[in-house]
């Protein structure tokens, strides 16, 4: 499949010419902004907050709906590495990639499910559930809409909660690459 990021550092070429918008300093953003940014820690403070702080009003609402969809949800936070990984390499989105490598590793991914995932749904390190998971992550971000063969056999391994869960976490990782590689947000060095 063209166009599938393959684990290069695309990041090289991007820190050559920098982001194509300035970054909003911390200091520089509104206060409601710069205080939920502040109280969320280092990992509050990443580039691409400060590229979405152009639209002050935005990124709250995206930092609240990304740290639910992170931290309160049913759905397994393997499975969801998983998909968020697929829409990564699918989306050629190294900087998504690079952040969620690190989460799928804390979350227990093991590394064989992590480069796997860069070549196919079919792979044989993955277990039928998550290669059920990727099947659709591949069908809702490739094609927007899933095949009824693909949705009803999750609806049958998942209950309400965990489907929605699971097709909003693809919907807001392909919104979150296409902003990261329109932007050219850059990967933070030491966060």
């Amino acid at each position: 499949m063209t166009g599938v990021y393959q684990g290069k550092n695309d990041a090289i070429e991007d820190e050559k010419r920098g982001p194509r918008l300035p970054l909003v300093p911390v200091e520089q953003m509104p206060e409601k902004t710069r205080k939920m940014i502040l109280a969320g820690g280092p990992t509050n403070s990443l580039n691409i907050n400060k590229m979405m702080a152009h639209a002050e009003n935005s990124v709250r609402h995206y930092m609240r709906l990304g740290s639910s969809l992170l931290s309160q949800v049913k759905l397994d936070a393997r499975l969801r590495e998983l998909s968020i990984l697929r829409v990564a390499t699918l989306c050629n989105s190294y900087y998504e990639w690079y952040q969620h490598e690190k989460m799928a590793r804390e979350a227990g991914v093991p590394e064989e499910k992590i480069a796997g995932v860069k070549i196919s749904p079919a792979e044989e390190c993955f277990s039928d559930l998550e290669r059920l998971v990727l099947e659709y992550t591949d069908e809702v971000t490739v094609k927007v809409k899933s095949t009824d063969e693909t949705f009803n056999k999750l609806a049958e391994r998942f209950d309400h909660r965990e489907l929605v869960e699971l097709t909003l976490i693809i919907g807001f990782y392909n919104m979150v690459a296409r902003f990261l590689e329109n932007t050219e947000v850059q990967v933070e060095v030491n966060v």
